[in-house]
């Protein structure tokens, strides 16, 4: 996660300092949770994914990582308050890896995104102009969990301050697990079958509007979404809904995609609850970018306590149908 929850205003109004502090609340819990969820401490198995807007993605193992992560950054660093106390850090730029993976010219974001779901967005400009850095390893040694690794994306605060201003503290983003370039062109998998966004954007369209779940860069009013609701998805895809059984989401984070603990939502209660595949964001209706967890994400009607903010899904990327036990 960041180290503090990031709000993105879109509507101009700014969270309430209750807002804030709720939100700062319910990312430790979810930090907690992820690290309990996450609580192996080798790092031997990790990777990290390229993906989005570049011309080679790839996934690199962990020992490429090593191989690769080999630029030492020396800065203050965000958790620790004793100014005069600087981290070496050592790891893979984030514009080098820009380079290596072909970032398209039309690219103008990367978004990070962690272990637990949060994500933090940098321009691709001032990726390359500053040092930012994927680091995984801190003073020689690999980062620990409770430090924010085995990735951690980290800013330059030292050599160049003007990063400070620009990203603080809430984008220094713990247990990184993919760099999204740009925003990656839609696409669902349901039951096995892929649909694109042309073929989603043919299915009956339907919109979502009041408070919703979703946390880091989103405002924290009421959203307008439209998108395709995850029945008349489901129904696209020619997949029968068993009665008393269960409909999986899956997303990009790990912690989305878990199947000791899927995202579920019970047939019995997709009528109440509405669940829509979103695309566009907004009154004027603007594609969902990466900065906040599209191209895809979930939203839903409240509809009971079982369905709390970890069921607002971003980067949402298929769909199972399970039968009833």
């Amino acid at each position: 996660m960041a180290l503090v929850v990031a709000f993105s205003n879109a509507c101009e109004t700014r969270p309430s300092d209750e807002e804030l502090d709720r939100l700062r609340a319910e990312a430790n819990a979810a930090n907690e949770a992820a690290a309990k969820q996450f609580k192996e401490d080798k790092v031997t198995g990790f990777s990290l994914t390229v993906t989005g807007q570049v011309a080679t993605p790839a996934t690199l193992s962990w020992s490429e990582l090593e191989t690769l992560g080999k630029t030492h950054v020396v800065t203050a660093s965000a958790q620790d308050s004793a100014a005069s106390k600087e981290t070496d850090f050592e790891g893979i730029l984030v514009r080098d890896l820009l380079d290596r993976h072909g970032a398209a010219p039309d690219a103008t974001e990367a978004t990070v995104v962690s272990i637990d779901g949060f994500r933090a967005t940098v321009q691709t400009a001032h990726a390359r102009e500053y040092r930012m850095l994927l680091a995984i390893k801190a003073n020689g040694a690999a980062i620990p969990r409770s430090s924010g690794g085995p990735i951690f994306l980290i800013h330059p605060f030292t050599e160049s301050p003007k990063t400070r201003e620009l990203y603080p503290d809430r984008f220094w983003a713990f247990y990184v697990t993919h760099l999204v370039v740009g925003t990656e062109a839609p696409k669902l998998t349901i039951q096995g079958k892929t649909f694109d966004r042309a073929a989603i954007e043919a299915m009956p369209q339907a919109s979502f509007d009041g408070p919703h779940g979703f946390k880091v860069e989103w405002t924290s009013d009421s959203i307008h979404l439209r998108g395709v609701s995850l029945v008349d998805a489901i129904a696209a895809a020619g997949v029968p809904l068993p009665p008393h059984g269960a409909v999986v989401i899956r997303g990009k984070s790990p912690i989305h995609s878990d199947p000791a603990s899927p995202i579920a939502f019970a047939v019995d209660d997709l009528a109440r609850c509405k669940p829509l595949l979103a695309l566009q964001m907004g009154l004027d209706e603007k594609p969902i970018t990466a900065r906040f967890g599209g191209p895809i994400v979930l939203a839903f009607t409240p509809c009971g306590d079982q369905y709390g903010s970890r069921h607002w899904v971003t980067f949402v990327e298929g769909i199972e149908i399970k039968a009833a036990p």
